[in-house]
């Protein structure tokens, strides 16, 4: 949370002494909007705002999408782990039967088996 805060007051810093660097207008033509003056630190700064939108955009639906296929692969995993403790072979020892079970076992903190 403060080193986000950090970031965005330094990076507002610099947008601020940027533009007060840069204050030659040039005029716009786009499509059939014209406009005769515009900040060329205004029209630079509105440019980033809007790539880094459309980026973000981008990442975030692609992060849903392997939120998904991960959710897909776990009931699929699920599902076969199912399959393999009803049909899991009875092991025999000269006591009777040993129903062995199978664990995975990881570093403390590793995300991947930390569920």
């Amino acid at each position: 949370m403060q080193r986000g805060l950090v970031t965005g007051i330094i990076l507002g810093a610099f947008m601020v002494i940027f533009a007060l660097q840069n204050t030659l207008t040039v005029p716009i033509k786009f499509l059939w909007l014209k406009f005769p003056e515009v900040s060329l630190a205004l029209l630079i700064m509105i440019s980033v705002v809007i790539s880094v939108s459309i980026a973000a955009t981008f990442a975030f639906i692609d992060k849903l999408s392997l939120k998904n296929k991960i959710k897909r692969q776990q009931a699929k995993l699920k599902e076969l782990e199912d399959q393999y403790i009803e049909h899991e072979p009875i092991m025999t020892h000269k006591n009777g039967p040993i129903n062995q079970e199978i664990t995975i076992e990881g570093e403390t903190g590793n995300k991947f088996f930390d569920y």
